[in-house]
């Protein structure tokens, strides 16, 4: 049987399903191919819009117009305002990012089992397996020379100098050609994020798939949770009931809003409230040659030799609107700086932070979302930041940026930038943004500290399962959608049997 994705509706209406899923992003998509290929009826809302490559577009603000959540500007609130990354559209945070894909850490997960618990069904082998099929389906490899441009091999060139270990990222890519764009939305399809992959392969087994469709409530019924309303942007209401379950996977910022706004997991104490991530910030090098960072995989080597350290290196192809907004200057003397962009290298630092932050929903609507880096992350991040401008310089840069107010805009040598280490230990100083979201609807085993059970079902109304990275007790360090889809993966499992 095959399903439908549908973008608007004539008149209020009605579905049933198995399974009803909330999110299409990596949790979302992937149980919905499990599920479906099991021979289950589902149904999958996504609240942001189905984007073809057609309509996907180069520039900056088109780009995060469509896909992005709040157009990119989705902030936390702190001692500074951090942007929050995150997708809004079918495929979800997959469709937006570099396509970079890591195991979980098993030192995280022995973590996770002796100071958090999982379930005793839940095993490291088990997640490998799903991984290598994972692995398998979405084509993921390293990035190869052929598109891997002069951003990435400068990091390469400067790990080999320096005797750190560095890799060729692994990417969930078929037939990457190099375009630069994967932040804007993949325009040639090559990624195989959730709206590429998973997501088509459930409709293809039987799923509807709602696109700009918000959920708003969950329904219940006899103690369980027996479906969602849902509702478009043109107010078109949507209501589908589900026979067995609703799974919630609609990331670590909606996912408790959701939660809170359905009065499910306030009990617990810690509902939105243990909000982690992984900040970061970048430094800019000047280099003689051209870098031309308009080709090459977004993101294509990585170092994460100081992973013990709490921090990982990888390279980012920023396009001209966010260089800009990065280098120094305005006016006339920005029209300079941009003149360098095709001699410009971007590396960037991605910290395993300890802070904890926090979202609920606003009085008048909307969310509150709320981040501080701790002191001893921020020196974490100056330690990498410096780490990095040595990379840089040890690549042949003629200057490096490094993006921090109290040292100057350009150095020219790795001690110029111990300056920074005098400065205050303040967010303020630095242009980070925070990606990678977990914690605000923790696993666990008591209701009063945790809002869902070591199965995942929520602890207030059994048949409403989360499976995003809400769930997950600690951040990780390196980027997590092949363990969320793994979690997902393991969850939908379990369901279907």
């Amino acid at each position: 049987m095959t399903g439908a994705i549908f973008e608007a509706l004539d008149a209020d209406s009605a579905d049933s399903a198995d399974f009803v899923i909330i999110g299409s992003g990596a949790a979302g998509a992937t149980a919905a191919r499990v599920l479906t290929e099991a021979g289950l009826d589902v149904v999958l809302l996504e609240e942001g819009p189905l984007v073809p490559p057609r309509e996907l577009r180069s520039d900056v603000y088109s780009g995060f117009k469509r896909v992005w959540r709040d157009a990119g500007f989705q902030v936390a609130e702190g001692r500074a305002f951090t942007p929050i990354l995150q997708g809004s559209c079918v495929g979800g945070t997959t469709a937006i990012n570099g396509a970079i894909i890591h195991r979980m850490p098993e030192a995280i997960f022995d973590l996770w089992q002796k100071e958090h618990g999982v379930s005793p069904d839940l095993r490291y082998a088990k997640l490998s397996r799903i991984w290598d099929q994972l692995d398998a389906e979405l084509h993921v490899a390293r990035a190869p020379e052929s598109v891997l441009g002069r951003n990435n091999q400068l990091m390469r060139t400067a790990t080999e100098r320096l005797g750190i270990d560095g890799n060729h990222i692994r990417r969930n890519v078929q037939g990457c050609r190099g375009s630069a764009h994967c932040n804007q939305g993949c325009p040639t399809n090559q990624r195989q994020s959730m709206n590429v992959s998973y997501v088509p392969r459930a409709v293809d087994a039987g799923a509807r798939v709602y696109a700009g469709c918000r959920a708003d409530r969950v329904l219940g019924k006899g103690g369980r949770a027996s479906g969602v309303e849902g509702r478009f942007a043109d107010g078109t209401r949507l209501t589908v009931h589900a026979r067995r379950g609703v799974l919630l996977a609609a990331s670590a910022i909606q996912t408790p809003l959701f939660l809170a706004q359905n009065g499910i997991g306030r009990g617990s104490g810690v509902l939105g409230r243990r909000l982690q991530a992984h900040p970061g910030t970048a430094v800019v090098g000047v280099f003689d040659d051209p870098v031309r960072m308009w080709f090459g995989a977004t993101q294509g080597y990585e170092s994460t030799h100081f992973w013990d350290e709490r921090m990982k290196f990888e390279t980012v192809a920023m396009p001209l609107e966010l260089a800009a907004a990065r280098l120094p200057g305005i006016g006339p003397e920005l029209m300079r700086e941009l003149s360098d962009y095709g001699h410009l290298a971007v590396w960037g630092v991605q910290v395993r932070a300890r802070a904890h932050g926090s979202v609920r929903p606003g009085i008048f609507g909307g969310k509150v979302i709320r981040y501080d880096m701790t002191d001893a992350d921020i020196r974490v991040l100056k330690l990498g930041l410096r780490r990095l401008t040595e990379m840089m310089f040890a690549a042949g840069a003629r200057e490096v940026l490094p993006g921090i107010h109290g040292l100057p805009a350009r150095i020219d040598s790795v001690d110029a930038f111990d300056r920074a280490f005098e400065l205050p230990d303040d967010p303020r100083l630095f242009h980070c943004i925070a990606a990678h979201l977990f914690g605000t609807a923790v696993m666990g085993q008591s209701a009063w500290s945790s809002v869902v059970d070591l199965d995942l079902q929520t602890h207030d109304l059994p048949g409403l399962y989360v499976i995003d990275s809400s769930v997950f007790p600690t951040n990780m360090g390196v980027n997590p959608q092949h363990s969320i889809s793994a979690i997902a993966w393991w969850a939908a499992e379990r369901l279907a049997n």
